[in-house]
């Protein structure tokens, strides 16, 4: 992570995008861009540590179509009461909204992500999420697929507890998008073979990992 923070703050509302805006670049001299629409989000969300998503251009419908990109980054949203199913959904900001509650909720959000600067650690792997290759001992490095970074993604946020198959599948490849559950064992088992054995397990009806710090 660069040391000025870029946030994508992706508010239809001009005026109170601006006055956000504004406020996080004077307040907290971080580097901000706007988006108007989903479109325009979308296509500015690349190299960007943090996006800023208001509940009327729907938070889950934006971190879907990047997941689909192969862009994984922390979201934040503003104005429901609790946290969509979607991943990379990392906390919400009630409306109407206090700018030092938001700022504290992004600062918040990206200290973890600073604290994970060498990536999760599975097993004998570090996992760069943001290139999705698992690094070994030795400089061997192993890719993933976008679908397969985006599993262990949410497969990490979780923190050893199990995730149910049909969140993965509906958080991974959208709501509704008529998947079976052959398509995620395929998937799972080739992970596993990536990660070696005694790594991901399955357990009460969905999947977890045995991480280490």
């Amino acid at each position: 992570m660069s040391s000025t923070r870029r946030i994508l703050l992706a508010i239809a509302d001009a005026p109170l995008r601006r006055s956000v805006a504004d406020h996080l670049r004077t307040a907290a001299n971080w580097a901000v861009t706007e988006a108007a629409d989903l479109d325009e989000a979308a296509n500015r969300a690349r190299d960007q540590d943090l996006a800023v998503v208001d509940e009327s251009l729907d938070g889950p419908s934006l971190c879907l179509r990047l997941r689909q990109d192969g862009i994984i980054l922390p979201m934040l949203l503003l104005g429901p009461t609790t946290i969509p199913r979607c991943c990379g959904v990392e906390a919400v900001v009630p409306k109407p909204l206090r700018l030092p509650a938001l700022m504290t909720r992004i600062d918040d959000i990206l200290a973890r992500a600073a604290a994970n600067g060498a990536g999760f650690h599975i097993g004998r792997w570090r996992f760069d999420e943001g290139r999705s290759i698992l690094e070994g001992d030795g400089g061997a490095l192993v890719r993933l697929t976008a679908k397969e970074s985006s599993i262990l993604v949410r497969l990490c946020r979780a923190a050893g507890q199990v995730v149910p198959r049909q969140t993965l599948l509906d958080e991974v490849w959208g709501y509704g998008a008529g998947i079976d559950t052959h398509t995620l064992e395929t998937h799972i088992y080739k992970l596993r073979r990536k990660l070696g054995a005694g790594v991901l397990a399955g357990e009460g009806g969905g999947y977890r990992l045995e991480s280490r710090p």
